[in-house]
């Protein structure tokens, strides 16, 4: 389990292609209190990630611990926005998008585990 969203980001920098993000096309800037911004590319699973903030067409604020809990799938991004701990703006069905595969990704790591 990751301790800060920079190992997380640090962690998916070095993966280049996601199978569960083919088809998918847009940019995603998350803003972590506290800790940071992460600029995401996606081009047909094609993924890259920088440090800092850039234009982007889904932005998903929230605190580090939010964030991490989500990524590891402990939360659900849909519900936490709901609660007002996550703000989304921009294409809603990005944020979809990606809480769909959070969720997949934390059903693999489990299965492997």
């Amino acid at each position: 389990m990751a301790k800060s969203a920079k190992e997380l980001f640090k962690l998916h920098r070095l993966q280049e292609d996601e199978p569960l993000l083919r088809g998918v096309h847009g940019n995603y800037l998350f803003e972590i209190e506290q800790a940071g911004s992460w600029f995401v590319a996606v081009n047909d699973g094609k993924i890259k990630v920088d440090e800092g903030k850039h234009e982007a067409d889904c932005v998903i604020r929230c605190s580090e611990q939010d964030f991490i809990e989500i990524v590891e799938g402990r939360r659900n991004l849909l519900t936490a926005a709901l609660q007002g701990r996550v703000q989304v703006r921009g294409d809603i069905s990005l944020a979809q998008k990606f809480h769909g595969l959070v969720g997949t990704l934390a059903e693999r790591e489990r299965g492997a585990a």
